[in-house]
């Protein structure tokens, strides 16, 4: 039986990696913005000691999952909540306390990495019974997804929009996608990109269409008539894994197509600043309604970073105008399978159309 062929899908000519060598606070400067200004300028001392509370409390539980690579644990393992859950969590925990570190590994990886090394991402589309077969495992996902969408008012949050499949219960929709993406190679570009096995930790289902807000609601008191080009750009606040996303229906320009700032992978950003990002998204201070963005320029101006920044660039920015350069939309058939780095900047979801439905998938 012949061998099924994935095809590999390139960046648009158009687009121009981006040539920053390192991030740096200073990438965005809130104290010109036209939202932060003032802020940044007026903070209160008890303003102050808010923001710093907020930011110690959450960067205090931040170092503590990266120190256990919480991501990397699976979906079924962190919501077991009996004894032996617990235990066999704790089990999970110590053996990745004691893993090494990945960023090393990655520094010393050997072997083809394809385009994921050069770009921090890595298309391929998978023959049409391979859809099919993934398709009809997961329609039961979306199918529940669907309702619990349905219920809520249209003001609804990312997570609002996506499922969280169990190896335990959805056990046929795990093996038909751990089988295809060991069937199109992406196990292997991953391995070699990350300098050790990879495999699959967890599955989410994703419907997103015109209903959802969370994109376009930024800055609710300026009353935006425009969303900045790179609206919704960001870094992940994860633990440095990578994910592969299915369309499982066709996307075009207007139906939400994932994108990524081609090479942003390679941006170099201390650990210590990397962390400040991650807390900040995970503590409500990089948000961008007034209350956020005041207890954000509150804090010192070494905290003042996040990974979530793209609301926060002008279109005449120099990182704004690379970004718009190096950003590739993704618009492919359904089928298609993204590999790509969290860190990179990258956002999607952004549906103007339509409906679009995908898999994400976190491998570690």
């Amino acid at each position: 039986m012949a061998q099924p062929v994935y095809l590999g899908v390139e960046p648009d000519q158009a687009v121009k990696p981006v040539g920053l060598a390192s991030w740096s606070p200073e990438l965005v400067e809130y104290d010109k913005h036209a939202a932060y200004g003032v802020y940044v300028r007026t903070p209160s001392a008890a303003s102050r000691a808010k923001a710093l509370t907020i930011f110690g409390v959450s960067m205090a539980k931040l170092l503590f999952k990266r120190a256990i690579r919480y991501e990397f644990i699976p979906h079924d393992t962190r919501a077991d909540k009996s004894l032996g859950g617990r235990m066999k969590f704790a089990g999970a925990a110590a053996r990745n306390l004691f893993r090494g570190d990945d960023r090393a590994q990655r520094r010393a990886a050997t072997g083809d990495q394809g385009r994921l090394g050069e770009h921090g991402i890595h298309v391929v589309t998978m023959p049409a019974d391979r859809y099919e077969a993934l398709a009809g495992v997961a329609q039961p996902e979306f199918d529940k997804l669907k309702a619990r969408r349905g219920k809520s008012n249209g003001q609804r949050q990312f997570e609002e929009s996506r499922g969280q499949a169990s190896r335990t219960s959805q056990r046929d929709l795990f093996d038909v996608v751990e089988a295809t993406l060991r069937e199109a190679g992406v196990f292997d570009v991953a391995s070699a990109y990350l300098g050790r096995k990879a495999g699959l930790i967890d599955v989410n289902p994703q419907i997103n269409d015109t209903s959802d807000t969370f994109w376009r609601d930024i800055f609710p008191d300026a009353e935006l008539s425009t969303l900045p080009p790179t609206a919704y750009c960001h870094r992940d606040a994860s633990g440095g894994d990578l994910k592969a996303i299915f369309y499982m229906t066709d996307v075009d320009d207007r139906s939400g197509p994932f994108s990524y700032v081609v090479g942003s992978n390679r941006i170099a950003i201390s650990r210590v600043d990397d962390l400040i990002c991650e807390a900040n998204d995970s503590n409500g201070l990089a948000g961008t309604d007034a209350n956020a963005r005041a207890l954000f320029a509150a804090l010192p101006k070494k905290l003042r970073q996040k990974g979530s920044f793209g609301n926060d660039l002008t279109p005449e920015s120099a990182l704004g105008r690379e970004i718009g350069q190096g950003l590739w939309k993704v618009k492919a058939g359904k089928g298609s399978i993204v590999l790509f780095d969290t860190k990179g900047i990258h956002r999607g979801g952004m549906v103007e159309d339509g409906e679009r439905r995908v898999i994400t998938c976190v491998i570690g």
